[in-house]
């Protein structure tokens, strides 16, 4: 398909596998067949980009589509309509989770908001924090929440997570972030700055990540690297000693029950500070600043015209003083030898 001028910014495959829609850039999202990438359907609504989209469970009968408009829309990919739009959000969205019943809509949005609707119609409902947890969720890619509290490290902005995906039995959540790494927690992550595993191989910002449907590959994808990774999963007991590019957190995970975690070094870390800090070679001589420096060419003119200059003013001067010295002669009646012996006290007393 032809995506010049908008580009694709996200997708999601039916659950029959028989369709792939796509959001784009521009605000529009289309719906492929994904053998031949036929367009099947398009809408645009929205003037900001599309941020996320999901089928609902099951059958797949409505298509939720979140925006940086602040918006949910609901579509019935049967009847091709809209049907129902998710008000209320104070900031762009940033990802969304049906339940399992295909009912309610779980939305995370910019502000830190964790916001709950009904579908279709896009009704809002207040839920009990605590209850959240307790409901079965067909996924769960959101990153607010008290679930998944300790995934965000002390000092972070909103941004800096930028995408988690739970696997199929609940007990490990993957996460990728604005740094690069991939990190694994225990599910679910209640208290503050969870422990957990660390993996590098992206050269920069992590964009999204998931595990395939029998949990034993997860697959990211990177920003500005244009990458995708693919990781194998081992479950504790059965893993296989392996060559390994990618690195680990620095403890024994042996003495944390599995999960080792450099949690506390981590959190004093100021990537950018370390960034800076780091000096890319060895520094040697003298610094600019203290080097004397060798004067330019209009440097040197500019000063001998400052010099020819002052030699004129100093003639000049010396053949007035003369003239006038030799009208005090002539009034005081002194001999010209006295002048030329006692020039230099004439002058001072003059």
């Amino acid at each position: 398909h032809n995506l010049t001028g908008s580009g694709g910014r996200c997708c999601c495959f039916s659950p029959d596998g028989k369709s792939l829609a796509v959001g784009l850039n521009d605000g529009s999202f289309l719906i492929v067949n994904p053998d031949t990438l036929e367009d099947l359907v398009t809408f645009h609504h929205r003037k900001e980009h599309i941020s996320d989209i999901r089928f609902s469970p099951g059958p797949g009968k409505y298509l939720a589509v979140a925006s940086h408009d602040n918006f949910v829309d609901i579509y019935n990919i049967m009847s091709s309509k809209r049907v129902g739009i998710c008000r209320g959000a104070s900031s762009y969205i940033t990802h969304l989770d049906w339940d399992k019943r295909g009912k309610l809509l779980q939305v995370n949005t910019g502000a830190k908001e964790q916001l709950f609707y009904e579908a279709p119609r896009g009704k809002p409902q207040m839920i009990n924090k605590s209850k959240v947890e307790k409901m079965d969720w067909s996924s769960w890619t959101c990153v607010l929440g008290p679930s998944c509290e300790g995934i965000w490290p002390m000092v972070s902005d909103v941004t800096d997570v930028t995408a988690s995906c739970l696997n199929a039995n609940k007990k490990v959540l993957a996460t990728g972030d604005d740094f690069g790494f991939v990190k694994l927690f225990r599910y679910p992550v209640k208290a503050k700055y969870g422990k957990f595993k660390r993996y590098i191989a992206h050269s920069t910002h992590v964009t999204n990540v998931r595990w395939a449907h029998n949990d034993r590959l997860l697959i990211t994808v990177g920003g500005a690297d244009t990458s995708v990774m693919i990781w194998t999963y081992e479950v504790d007991g059965h893993k296989q000693t392996r060559q390994y590019e990618s690195e680990e957190s620095d403890f024994d995970s042996d003495e944390d029950g599995g999960y080792d975690s450099d949690v506390a070094r981590e959190n004093e870390i100021n990537y950018t500070i370390r960034a800076l800090a780091t000096s890319l070679r060895p520094m040697s001589g003298i610094k600019p600043h203290l080097q004397q420096k060798e004067p330019s060419l209009e440097e040197r003119y500019l000063a001998s015209n400052i010099k020819l200059s002052l030699k004129l003013e100093d003639k000049i001067f010396i053949s007035l003083t003369k003239i006038l010295l030799f009208k005090i002669l002539e009034t005081k009646r002194i001999s010209q030898d006295m002048l030329y012996a006692d020039f230099p006290l004439m002058c001072l007393y003059h």
